[in-house]
C-alpha cells in the first residue's frame, strides 16, 4: 500500500468524485414500479400478489373500521359537549350516526377474503358506495342547515373522503382510487362554486372571488397528488417485499430440496443412524472452523480422526459372488460389462430395497448386505434368504437374455457384526465381525444357484418354506466351517409384485451417466413447488385487526406472532436496537419521487399564499423565489440520474463529465445516509412553514377586528384583505400534516413528533395569536365554536394520517423482519 508524500496532494474520494464516471442505475431500477410489475408477471406471480394485496387492504381496512368508529365518536361527544342548542344539531346527529352505521355495514362484506378475492368487483363497489355515502351526506346536512336555519357551513369531511380513498378502502386499482378520488373533489369543488354563485356570504370566501376557487382547487389537487403518491409509492414498497418474500422461499425450498437429496443420497450409501452423526460432526467441524482464530492459518493443521461404530447383535448377513465374472472380463468389452454389471446390481439393490436389506458395497463381482442393520427385524434371516434366491433368479433370467455363461454363489450367516465408518481423507462404510467372516466363507464354499446357509440361520427359518440339502465337502473342510453346520437352499419368491411397484431394472436398460454439475444444478419442479410457494406468500403478514368473523378468520403463525411482538406498539419501532438501526439505514431508492411530491406540494402552497395575500410583498417574493428554487434544486438533483438514464437509452456504459458523476455522488450520499434524508426532510418542512408564515405576517389583525365590527354595526361588507381565510389557512396546515407523514424512508418516530409539534403550533394560533379570526369564521356544526370546527379538521388530519403510516410501517418492518 502506498501512502501520499505530502498533505496537499487531494483525497482519493474527491478526485474519484470529479473523474468521468459510468451511470450505475441498476438499485434504481429494481425499485421502479414499472419494473416491479413486469416482474411478478415474468415470475407468474400476478396472482398471488393480487390475493396479498386484497389481504393488506382488508387489513388496512380494519384500521379505517376503528378510525371511522373513533371519528364518529369524537363528533358526536363534541357536539354535545359544546353545542347548547340540541334541536338545532338533533337533525346532525341522527344522520350521523345512520351514515356510521351504514358506511360500516356496507364495508363489512370486505372482510370475507376469499368471497372478495374471487369477486373483486365487491370491494370497489362497497368502497364507492361508502365514500358516496360520507360525501353526499356532508353536503346534505350543510344544505339542510343553509336552507332550513340560513347557516353559511363548512365542509366537514372533504379532506377525509380523500384520505379514505387512497389510503383505507379496498380499491385494488391505483386509477380506480384516483377516479373515484377525482369525481369526489369534482362534487366538492362544484357544491362550493354553487353555493358561491347563490350565496356570496355562504363560505365567507366571496371577497376572493375565483381567486378562492382556484385555492380550492389547489387543495384538492394537492390531497390527490399526495394520495396517488401514497398509492404508488405503497404497491411499490409492498411488490418489492413480496419478491424479495418470493426469493426467499426460493432458496428456502432450494436449500430444502438440497438437503433432502443429501440426506437421501447419505442413507443410501450409509444406514440413517450412522448417517446422522456424521452429517452432525461434519457441520461441528465446519463451524469450529469457522469460528477458530487460526481460520486462515498458513500450513499444516492437526487433524481430528473420526470413527463411528455400532454393534448389532442380531443380524443376517449375505455375500454374493457372481461364478465365471473372471471369463467374462476376457470375453466381454468393458463397455458390455459396465451394461451387465449395472443390470445385475440394479437388480440386486431393487430386491434388496424390497426385502428391506442394507446393500453395504460390491466390489467387482463381490456384493455384501445386512438386513436387520437399519431397524432391528425379526425376520431378517428370513429377508436375506429370499434375497439369496431372488439374485439366483434375477441372475439366471440375465445369463439366458444374455446368453453369458454365469451364476450366483451366495452365503448367508446370522449373528452379530460391528457397523461404522472409518478413515480421515476419505470416509469409508463396512462390517467387521467373525459372523461376518464365516458368511464370507459360506459363500466361497457355497455351490452355484443354490444359498449356503449356516445352521444357526436356517434355525431362524420355516423349513417349509424351502428345499434342503446338504452343506458341500468343501465347507466341512474349511477351518472357518469345519465346526458349524451348513445346508443349501432353494425355493421359490414372489417377485413380479415389487419389480412391477418400483420398476425393475430389465435388461437392456439404459445405462445414462449425467455429469456431476446437471445434478448439482438440479432444483425442485414447478408442480411440486406451486403449492408451497402458494401456502407460503399467503401466509406472509399483513398486520392489521382481526375483526373477521369465524367462518372467514385465518390462523397467525407462531412467527408471525413472535414477530408482532418484537415491534412497538405505538411507534411500531422495533425492540430490539441493532435491527431498528439496520432497519432505518436502508438505502432510499424512491427519494426521487418523494421528491417530485414535495415540489407539487411547494408548488401548490406558493400559490395559495400568493392568492390569499392578495397584494404585493417583497419578503413575499423573496421568500416563494428562495423556496421555490430550493425545491427545484432537489427536485433535479433527484432525477438527474434518471433523466441521464432516458436519455442514453438505457446504456450503462456511457461516460458521463466530472460535474454529472458530482451530482449523481452527492444523490447517492443522500440515498444512502438516513441523516442527510432527515436534513433534507426538515428543510423542506422548513420552506412550507416559511411560505405558510408569509400569510400570518401580513395580516393585520386589529384592522381586521375593526372591520368586522363596523360591517355589523353599519351593516356592510367587510374588507376582508387585511387577513388570510382561516379555512385556507387550515387546509395548508393538513395539507403539510399529510406531507410530513407521506415521506418515504424517514423515521416513523420522528414523523410522530414533527407532525405533533405542528399540531400543537396550530393549536396555538387558533386559540391565542389569531383567535378572533378563526372564531368568526365559517363552522360546520351549527352553534358549534369556529375554532373547534378548525381544531376538529387537522386532529383529525393527524389521527388519519398516524394510523395509515403506522399500518404502513408495520407491515413493512414485518416483511424487513
Amino acid at each position: 500500500m502506498s501512502f501520499p508524500r505530502n498533505n496537499t496532494r487531494k483525497s482519493p474520494l474527491k478526485r474519484k468524485r470529479l473523474r468521468p464516471c459510468h451511470l450505475d442505475y441498476a438499485n434504481e431500477r429494481l425499485w421502479e414500479h414499472s419494473y416491479l410489475r413486469e416482474k411478478c408477471k415474468e415470475l407468474n406471480l400476478e396472482e398471488e400478489y393480487r390475493y396479498y394485496q386484497v389481504r393488506l387492504m382488508v387489513s388496512n381496512l380494519t384500521i379505517f373500521y376503528v378510525l371511522f368508529i373513533i371519528l364518529a365518536i369524537s363528533f358526536l361527544t363534541i357536539e354535545l359537549l359544546y353545542v347548547q342548542h340540541y334541536n338545532a344539531i338533533i337533525v346532525n346527529l341522527v344522520i350521523r350516526v345512520v351514515n356510521t352505521i351504514l358506511v360500516l355495514t356496507v364495508l363489512s362484506i370486505n372482510f370475507c377474503e376469499k368471497f372478495v378475492s374471487r369477486h373483486q368487483w365487491v370491494m370497489i363497489a362497497s368502497s364507492v358506495v361508502s365514500v358516496y355515502l360520507v360525501v353526499l351526506t356532508d353536503i346534505a346536512m350543510i344544505s339542510y342547515h343553509y336552507y332550513k336555519n340560513d347557516w353559511p357551513l363548512n365542509t366537514s369531511f372533504d379532506v377525509f373522503a380523500l384520505c379514505m380513498i387512497y389510503m383505507f378502502l379496498p380499491i385494488p386499482s391505483i386509477k380506480g382510487a384516483a377516479l373515484l378520488a377525482s369525481s369526489v373533489s369534482l362534487i366538492y369543488v362544484a357544491f362550493f362554486m354553487h353555493s358561491l354563485t347563490f350565496n356570496a356570504v355562504y363560505t365567507e370566501r366571496d371577497s376572493f372571488g375565483y381567486d378562492v376557487i382556484s385555492t380550492d382547487i389547489l387543495h384538492n389537487l394537492g390531497f390527490n397528488m399526495m394520495g396517488i403518491f401514497f398509492r404508488i409509492m405503497n404497491d411499490t414498497m409492498v411488490r418489492a417485499s413480496f419478491l424479495d418474500r418470493h426469493q426467499f422461499i426460493m432458496e428456502e425450498t432450494w436449500l430444502r430440496h438440497a438437503l433432502l437429496q443429501e440426506s437421501i443420497l447419505l442413507d443410501s450409501i450409509l444406514p440413517p443412524q450412522i448417517a446422522k452423526p456424521v452429517q452432525e460432526k461434519i457441520k461441528s467441524k465446519i463451524t469450529q472452523s469457522e469460528n477458530s482464530n487460526d481460520r486462515f492459518q498458513v500450513g499444516p493443521r492437526t487433524t481430528e480422526s473420526f470413527m463411528a461404530i455400532q454393534i448389532h447383535p442380531d443380524v443376517s448377513i449375505l455375500y454374493a459372488d457372481v461364478v465365471n465374472y473372471t471369463h467374462l472380463t476376457t470375453t466381454l468389452t468393458v463397455g458390455d460389462l459396465v451394461k451387465v454389471l449395472h443390470d445385475l446390481y440394479g437388480r440386486f439393490d431393487i430386491a434388496a430395497s424390497n426385502f428391506k436389506v442394507q446393500r453395504i458395497k460390491f466390489l467387482g463381482d463381490c456384493y455384501y448386505c445386512v438386513a436387520g442393520l437399519t431397524t432391528p427385524d425379526p425376520d431378517h434371516a428370513k429377508c436375506c434368504v429370499s434375497l439369496g434366491i431372488s439374485m439366483i433368479s434375477n441372475i439366471q433370467e440375465v445369463r439366458a437374455e444374455r446368453g453369458l455363461d454365469i451364476d450366483m454363489r451366495i452365503g448367508v450367516h446370522s449373528g452379530s457384526l460391528l457397523a461404522g465408518i472409518i478413515g480421515e481423507a476419505k470416509l469409508q462404510f463396512d462390517i467387521w465381525g467373525t459372523d461376518v467372516e464365516i458368511a464370507n466363507h459360506l459363500e466361497s464354499t457355497g455351490k452355484p444357484g443354490y444359498v449356503h446357509v449356516s445352521g444357526r440361520t436356517l434355525s431362524m427359518l420355516n423349513p417349509a418354506d424351502y428345499t434342503i440339502l446338504s452343506g458341500p465337502q468343501r465347507a466341512r473342510s474349511d477351518p472357518v466351517l469345519q465346526y458349524i453346520h451348513t445346508y443349501l437352499l432353494t425355493g421359490q419368491v414372489a417377485r413380479e409384485s415389487f419389480i412391477t411397484s418400483i420398476g425393475g431394472v430389465r435388461s437392456g436398460s439404459i445405462l445414462e451417466v449425467k455429469s456431476i454439475d446437471r445434478i448439482r444444478s438440479s432444483r425442485p419442479s414447478q408442480s411440486s413447488k406451486t403449492d408451497e410457494f402458494r401456502e407460503e406468500f399467503r401466509n406472509m403478514p399483513v398486520g392489521g385487526i382481526n375483526l373477521n368473523s369465524p367462518c372467514c378468520r385465518r390462523t397467525r403463525l407462531d412467527t408471525h406472532k413472535k414477530t408482532q411482538r418484537e415491534i412497538g406498539i405505538f411507534c411500531a419501532a422495533f425492540k430490539d436496537s441493532s435491527l431498528e438501526w439496520n432497519y432505518l439505514h436502508q438505502p432510499d431508492f424512491i427519494f426521487k419521487s418523494s421528491m417530485l411530491l414535495a415540489w407539487g406540494i411547494g408548488c401548490c402552497l406558493i400559490y395559495i399564499q400568493i392568492v390569499t395575500n392578495n397584494f404585493s410583498c417583497t419578503a413575499c417574493i423573496v421568500v416563494d423565489l428562495v423556496t421555490f428554487f430550493f425545491l427545484t434544486s432537489l427536485l433535479c438533483l433527484a432525477w438527474y440520474k434518471n433523466v441521464c438514464w432516458w436519455k442514453s437509452g438505457r446504456y450503462e456504459f456511457k461516460i458521463y463529465g466530472k460535474y454529472s458523476c458530482m451530482a449523481f455522488h452527492i444523490f447517492e450520499k443522500i440515498q444512502h445516509s438516513v441523516s442527510l434524508r432527515i436534513t433534507v426532510y426538515l428543510g423542506i418542512l422548513i420552506s412550507y412553514y416559511a411560505v405558510i408564515s408569509l400569510i400570518m405576517i401580513n395580516c393585520d389583525r386589529d384592522m381586521y377586528e375593526l372591520s368586522y365590527i363596523e360591517s355589523k354595526l353599519y351593516h356592510y361588507e367587510m374588507d376582508r384583505d387585511t387577513c388570510f381565510h382561516p379555512w385556507v389557512f387550515t387546509n395548508m396546515i393538513s395539507l403539510i400534516l399529510g406531507i410530513s407523514y407521506t415521506f418515504a424512508r424517514i423515521p416513523f418516530g420522528l414523523k410522530i413528533v414533527i407532525s405533533c409539534c405542528e399540531t400543537l403550533a396550530y393549536l396555538l394560533i387558533v386559540f391565542f395569536q389569531f383567535a378572533f379570526i378563526f372564531q368568526h369564521s365559517a363552522t360546520t356544526t351549527p352553534y358549534m365554536k369556529a375554532e373547534l370546527a378548525h381544531c376538529l379538521r387537522v386532529c383529525m388530519m393527524l389521527l388519519t394520517m398516524y394510523a395509515k403510516e403506522r399500518q404502513s410501517e408495520f407491515n413493512t418492518k414485518m416483511n424487513y423482519n
